[in-house]
């Protein structure tokens, strides 16, 4: 009677697993397939068109819409410019795919009296100076930038010509020290539509009028003067960025520097001489009450003092100039790993420094050829530059956070 019973309590169990394997709850499954996110862009492409003495010729810088690049971009690369020229380019702007803040930045990188003729001197004007800034051409140019948006006919936005109804960006002479202007800011009147608050639209075609002239009164101040500057245009996104301004026209760059043993060309910039083993690097801290830096160099004379020092333009290099730091090559000619933390008290450049517009002068020179005593301003004593090394023709910026 117990194995019948057991039997059957076996079959319920085996029974209640059966039911309990084809039992299903209520389901329903939905997917969202393919989710993604895909960066939006912002691509600045450019073009140019020109004319000169109200022809157009090759010296002015023309060319359909591309990504500028640091050969073959120029707006302007005129070399014989005289009094009563003038000449004017378009510059169309293509901010595609979104809208976006933007600004315009004019660097000088010289304004360069180059040499001293007899009618330059007589004009009368100072005789040349090693300065790349000491000349007249910039300051005896007339300049003016508009935003060409004029469509009441005849005339129409990208004609090349300056009309009433067109909006002015600026006017005056060349600038000569680094300059920004806002196209279009959070907190500036966009220079194309008169808006505030308004950014460039990404599916819209700007046109910037850019003239320039040389009046025929100038004379013969301004003969073999040279004057350069770079022009960049920046945009940035202008959704969710409701604090933007317009970045600092500067040439500064990273804190550190490449020194070179060069070649003198009296005529124009001097050339690195490449692959002899003769250089060094210096690093230093920015916006600080004293420039701690670290200098290396190889090649040098053994055994030697070698002073580093800020030379300012022009000759003996004592305007204001400063004496850095001193140091002594080893045995291999080597400087290696020294440091240094002097107060300069002042900036880097200071004026009058000639090339205040675009950055100091760092030269490594030999002890004996510089004073360095108090005030330690220099100048130099003697000119040996076969045994120097040079800033490679790149000036710095250094902010002494102590200086008045």
């Amino acid at each position: 009677m117990k194995k019948i019973i057991l039997s059957v309590a076996m079959i319920a169990a085996v029974a209640a697993v059966a039911i309990g394997a084809t039992t299903a709850f209520f389901s329903d499954t939905e997917t969202s397939t393919g989710n993604t996110f895909t960066a939006g862009a912002i691509d600045l492409k450019i073009d140019s068109k020109c004319s000169y003495n109200d022809r157009q010729l090759g010296q002015c810088g023309e060319w359909g819409l591309k990504d500028l690049l640091p050969t073959g971009s120029q707006f302007f690369n005129f070399t014989d410019v005289k009094p009563g020229d003038k000449g004017e380019n378009t510059i169309s702007l293509h901010v595609t795919n979104n809208d976006a803040w933007g600004c315009v930045n004019i660097i000088p990188t010289k304004n360069d009296d180059v040499s001293s003729n007899e009618p330059e001197l007589a004009s009368p004007d100072a005789i040349n100076t090693d300065s790349i800034f000491d000349g007249e051409l910039a300051q005896n140019m007339q300049f003016k930038i508009w935003a060409d948006t004029c469509d009441v006919l005849p005339a129409i936005p990208g004609d090349n010509i300056y009309q009433a109804c067109d909006r002015l960006l600026t006017q005056g002479t060349g600038p000569i020290t680094p300059t920004s202007y806002a196209l279009a800011t959070p907190a500036t009147n966009n220079v194309f539509t008169g808006l505030l608050n308004d950014p460039l639209d990404g599916s819209l075609t700007r046109y910037l009028g850019v003239e320039w002239s040389i009046a025929p009164t100038v004379g013969n101040i301004i003969q073999t003067d040279n004057y350069q500057a770079d022009i960049s245009f920046y945009v940035e996104q202008s959704r969710n960025n409701p604090n933007f301004t317009c970045p600092p026209a500067s040439v500064q760059l990273p804190n550190r520097l490449t020194l070179e043993n060069e070649t003198i060309n009296p005529d124009g910039p001097w050339t690195i001489i490449p692959g002899d083993g003769i250089g060094g690097t210096l690093t230093w801290t920015d916006n600080a009450p004293t420039f701690a830096y670290t200098l290396n160099a190889t090649g040098l004379q053994s055994g030697v003092s070698y002073s580093l020092i800020y030379y300012a333009d022009g000759w003996p290099g004592n305007y204001p100039g400063a004496f850095i730091g001193a140091h002594t090559t080893d045995g291999s000619g080597a400087i290696v790993g020294a440091t240094g933390n002097p107060d300069l008290g002042i900036d880097l450049p200071t004026l009058p420094d000639g090339n205040f517009a675009v950055g100091a002068k760092i030269w490594l020179v030999l002890s004996a050829d510089y004073n360095s005593g108090n005030p330690s301003t220099g100048p130099m004593t003697a000119w040996n530059p076969s045994q120097y090394l040079f800033e490679g023709n790149v000036y710095i910026h250094y902010n002494d956070s102590n200086s008045l």
